[in-house]
């Protein structure tokens, strides 16, 4: 009898590029069969928090705070969301890669297959990055770029949590802090 593979979707993207290797954030969110209800749901916190289909850094504050605050409050996202934090990587596929290779391992089913989907990831890289994952462990089916982040609610999300943990490391005061501090303590937000 033939096991059927579950599938893994991982939506990959970065903060970080602009300090050139001093740190660089991967955040991926990782989902199997509830991926479309994942999916519609980010859409409508999307919505209801006025954010829209807006990149991290462009959405207005209170905006980005609702939005991140009702992801992190949905039972869900449970250890959905997960990222790494480099210092001193300026190899940025090498550090995406092995930040793809953690999410998953992190949690793997027994038998499955990973589809990959990262943020401005070019044609030429998809072939690397798969051999690269296979080389860790991973079980790649599919590994694609995605143009523009508007196109896909995961992928923004992935972009949400990467520049918000980017404003913590900042060091940014208040709110922001809090809700890190509840989203690593309630599994919301898993750093591998």
């Amino acid at each position: 009898m033939k096991i059927i593979k579950q599938k893994l979707y991982c939506y990959v993207d970065e903060n970080g590029q602009d300090t050139k290797g001093d740190i660089f954030i991967v955040s991926i969110v990782v989902t199997g069969k509830e991926r479309d209800e994942l999916l519609t749901l980010c859409e409508k916190i999307e919505e209801e928090s006025a954010k829209h289909k807006d990149k991290w850094g462009r959405a207005k504050y209170a905006r980005r705070i609702d939005y991140i605050s009702r992801v992190f409050s949905n039972k869900l996202f449970k250890e959905k969301l997960r990222y790494s934090i480099y210092h001193e990587q300026p190899n940025y596929d090498l550090a995406t890669i092995t930040g793809i290779a953690k999410a998953v391992h992190f949690k793997e089913p027994e038998e499955y297959t990973t589809l990959v989907y990262v943020d401005g990831l070019s044609k030429n890289k998809r072939q690397e990055y798969g051999s690269e994952l296979r080389k860790l462990g991973v079980p790649t089916r599919k590994v694609q770029g995605v143009n523009k982040d508007e196109n896909n609610a995961l992928i923004r999300l992935a972009d949400a949590v990467a520049g918000f943990v980017r404003d913590v490391i900042d060091g940014e005061k208040g709110e922001i802090q809090d809700l890190f501090k509840k989203a690593i303590k309630n599994g919301s937000l898993i750093e591998i």
